[in-house]
């Protein structure tokens, strides 16, 4: 993957290649000189999710015996090999990339059954991060891929069920063998929360808890299919069918 960045008036590529012989930077420039430059500005990480990154950081680090130096780039390193980003860097990164690491970060600490909480800087109460409203939807993505429940944190094992919650009926969608993940939004519940969730209804539980189901896209869909195997019916014929072949990048699936 190249990197590119300016310096002392110069665009400078590090490009890598198979081996470096002399004469071959001669030859790439020559090569890349007949290429027309294409600028595609993107937004970079806003203060707020800077800040956000740092406090979940401190937090995680705090609850495994980790300065925040020694979190921050034992993250920042497994984040960048995770998506293959070996040139990540917070000072760097735009908004989009920002909002991946956010929930990496989320998604390490669940692994750990870790559950993050934020200091508010007003009332001074900690929050649970379903509480805050801009990452409510990666927090509870984060649950349906580690199939934790995202009320309380319990995890799928010999001693707790957890089960895929379609957040509106599934006979609105035609059954269990029309669901293919995408028309309805999805949450991950233990057995306690989804019984109340059928028992109070839909507006009791988000005055409740003050967290709603997120809808999926293809890629996030087939990513749960082993996580769920008794789900997304639809999803996995039309995947047999050869549906999603433009859609999905099946090498993420592991």
């Amino acid at each position: 993957m190249a990197n590119a960045e300016i310096s002392n008036q110069e665009i400078i590529i590090t490009l890598p290649v198979e081996k470096v012989y002399p004469g071959i930077k001669r030859q790439l420039e020559e090569y890349l000189n007949h290429f027309p430059i294409k600028v595609i500005p993107v937004k970079k990480l806003s203060q707020a999710q800077n800040g956000l990154i740092h406090v979940l950081l401190k937090q995680f680090g705090d609850e495994i015996g980790y300065t925040l130096i020694e979190i921050k780039e034992l993250m920042k390193e497994q984040f960048a090999i995770s998506t293959d980003r070996l040139d990540f860097s917070t000072a760097k990164c735009d908004m989009e990339t920002a909002n991946e690491f956010i929930s990496f970060i989320i998604e390490q600490a669940l692994e750990l059954g870790i559950n993050l909480y934020i200091l508010g800087k007003h009332d001074k109460r900690y929050k649970h991060i379903l509480e805050i409203d801009n990452i409510t939807q990666r927090y509870v993505i984060a649950c349906l891929r580690k199939k934790v429940c995202c009320i309380c944190g319990k995890v799928h094992n010999e001693y707790n069920t957890v089960d895929l919650h379609h957040y509106n009926n599934v006979n609105t969608i035609g059954g269990m063998d029309q669901d293919d993940g995408l028309k309805t939004p999805f949450m991950s519940l233990c057995r306690e929360h989804h019984n109340l969730f059928h028992n109070k209804g839909k507006r009791h539980f988000e005055d409740l808890y003050h967290i709603e189901g997120v809808w999926l896209n293809p890629q996030l869909v087939y990513e749960l299919l082993d996580k769920y195997p008794n789900h997304f019916k639809l999803f996995r014929k039309r995947l047999k069918e050869g549906y999603y072949d433009d859609i999905i990048v099946k090498e993420k699936k592991e």
